[in-house]
């Protein structure tokens, strides 16, 4: 009985996937490569521009290499963050299908906005290795296990802002600003080893800051130093999702209807 309703449930969630697409991006012109040629568009020109006004080389880094597995996570948190908001209330018509539930909803934006990301991070990498510009990750199974974290991380915070949104109608204000200001200390631009040791022992509880130091660790291996506990972060970052999931399951008695 399980296995059936999981089975039932995972093809709502496709259906609804395939609904975000058509809705994001239509049937006409690219239709549904935008999904993949929206954020390739974004991230290709700003590696381009640090190629072209950075040195190769950055305190013995390969400054690409810091680019290219910076940005692409911040495209995921920005994106999936913003495209969260009032998410239930857009969809509400859809909460009258007794299959469907919030969570479905969620998922299926989730989803289409990882896949879109990772798509596209690996061909920006095609790119760039091709053209001498990036060297494959040392580490694969490192690279891959941080990316995940960070997967996670950009989920618990969609998770409690796509709940909060439904009760504090201003906070889509505040992503905006926030989002921006998030480059700053996310850990995009830098390895904790280039912080003093107080600031960096205050900015590694940060969640991304130690997902991005996993992802390096796997990009450069012992070429760098990195700091990070993968315990601390699973643990930080279950109890934000346990948050979102509590707070998303009181969510539609928020949603107003206009």
């Amino acid at each position: 009985m399980f296995w059936k309703e999981l089975i039932i449930q995972s093809r709502v969630v496709g259906a609804l996937i395939l609904r975000e697409g058509l809705t994001l991006h239509g049937r006409h012109g690219l239709g549904f490569l935008w999904v993949v040629a929206e954020p390739l568009m974004f991230a290709t020109p700003v590696l381009i521009m640090w190629s072209m006004i950075r040195t190769p080389y950055e305190h013995g880094v390969q400054v690409m290499g810091i680019a290219w597995s910076g940005y692409l996570p911040i495209l995921l948190f920005r994106h999936l963050g913003g495209r969260i908001l009032l998410f239930i209330r857009a969809n509400a018509g859809l909460l009258y299908h007794r299959r469907v539930t919030i969570l479905d909803l969620f998922l299926a934006r989730a989803a289409l906005e990882i896949a879109s990301n990772l798509i596209t991070l690996f061909l920006v990498f095609c790119i760039f290795y091709l053209a001498g510009e990036l060297d494959p990750p040392v580490n694969m199974p490192m690279f891959f296990f941080g990316y995940f974290m960070m997967i996670w991380w950009c989920v618990a915070v969609a998770l409690i802002m796509g709940a909060i949104s439904e009760r504090i109608e201003w906070i889509d204000k505040v992503w905006m600003p926030y989002s921006y200001m998030y480059l700053v200390f996310s850990g995009f631009m830098y390895l904790a080893d280039w912080l003093p040791p107080p600031i960096r022992n205050l900015a590694l509880y940060q969640p991304s800051l130690q997902a991005y130091e996993m992802i390096r660790a796997g990009l450069f291996g012992t070429a760098i130093r990195t700091y990070y506990d993968p315990a601390y972060t699973a643990t930080f970052l279950a109890a934000m999702t346990c948050l979102g999931l509590w707070l998303m399951r009181e969510g539609r008695k928020y949603v107003v209807v206009e």
